[in-house]
């Protein structure tokens, strides 16, 4: 039987990549809906699916309100936010959530588990962020 971490990992992942369709969906219906009524339709659709959806999708539970319940100690907003900075999935804002998820977890009630786990989560964000400065000067000096 997988852990409940790992089912959690693979709703995560799935939630993404619908994310980024509905978000690509906007996209190519966009450069279309000029050509006719029913693209400019299409077009709207793709939007108001993407919007009605996104919360849900972005976060389990949802992303409105995450960061409080994060805070207040809920345990599965919890786990949630440890799954999402471990993944670190891409997509549409998923950045600036990366960002609001890591400094809400920093000050959560976390488990021994959870915090040996966002632990390792920072060291790797700081190992990439020296990789990614070291790149740069690298850069800078061809």
């Amino acid at each position: 039987m997988p852990h409940p971490s790992d089912v959690l990992k693979l709703r995560i992942q799935a939630n993404a990549i619908e994310i980024a369709r509905l978000h690509s969906r906007i996209h190519q219906t966009y450069v279309l809906c000029d050509r006719s009524p029913e693209k400019l339709k299409e077009w709207k659709r793709a939007c108001e699916a993407f919007h009605r959806q996104y919360d849900d999708l972005a976060f389990p539970g949802g992303y409105r309100g995450a960061g409080q319940r994060i805070l207040d100690g809920d345990a599965e907003s919890m786990e949630a936010a440890i799954c999402f900075l471990e993944l670190r999935p891409y997509f549409f804002r998923s950045g600036y959530m990366f960002k609001a998820i890591l400094s809400k977890a920093k000050r959560a009630p976390l488990n021994t588990e959870q915090a040996a786990r966002l632990q390792h989560v920072i060291k790797n964000l700081a190992e990439y962020k020296t990789r990614k400065r070291a790149e740069r000067k690298a850069q800078e000096a061809r």
